[in-house]
């Protein structure tokens, strides 16, 4: 299993500070290197994942638990939406990834994002190649912590299931889809970034 650029770092740290204290023949602070190495390695994965290929699906952009799946307004687009809510696990993997292939409008940060409530942090609004809107935010509950980051810019293009970004961990991801999209999940379903099909965008014939 792979590790995020941001961890390898600390990790080759913690390994080269568990090899010191190994030959200085110190077995607390190896103990508390192998510690610190094995944290780092659990928060810093980065897994291999099979994206589905679904033309018109919407894939979860973290891993995490379905919150809720329902029809509500959208608040950056102004209609209906499908809305599907994702807990991210605490310990999950940090990947942010793109929930479907397509070109980003616009990203909204903090207070500039519609409707701000305090936790909010990212917004992210991507159109598909077919035409469809989506909106995704990322907002931070209480004690959620970790880093936040997204590497594209408006007008650039994503795939599906790309890794494009960090969530940290604890996030709480909701996703505003067109109001005629298909849930392929329910609440309470575990999901991982990239690859669990959350919807399937629908198309007249």
């Amino acid at each position: 299993m792979r590790l995020l650029t941001l961890f390898r770092l600390p990790f080759g740290i913690a390994v080269l500070a568990g090899l010191g204290a190994a030959v200085s023949g110190s077995p607390a602070l190896v103990a508390l290197a192998v510690l610190a190495g094995a944290g780092i390695y659990v928060l810093g994965r980065d897994p291999e994942r099979s994206v589905p290929s679904h033309p018109l699906g919407i894939v979860s952009p973290v891993d995490g638990r379905i919150d809720a799946v329902e029809r509500i307004e959208d608040p950056f687009l102004r209609r209906d939406a499908l809305a599907v809510v994702v807990q991210q696990g605490w310990i999950a993997p940090a990947i942010l990834c793109s929930p479907a292939e397509g070109r980003i409008v616009q990203i909204w940060a903090g207070p500039e994002i519609p409707g701000h409530v305090d936790g909010e942090r990212l917004a992210i609004h991507l159109r598909t190649d077919e035409g469809d809107d989506v909106v995704f935010t990322v907002s931070r509950p209480p004690l959620s912590r970790g880093p936040l980051r997204w590497s594209v810019q408006p007008g650039e293009r994503v795939g599906q299931g790309q890794r494009r970004g960090l969530a940290g961990w604890g996030r709480r991801i909701t996703l505003y889809l067109p109001p005629d999209s298909t849930p392929a999940v329910q609440s309470g379903e575990s999901v991982e970034a990239g690859a669990t099909l959350l919807c399937q965008l629908v198309h007249g014939a």
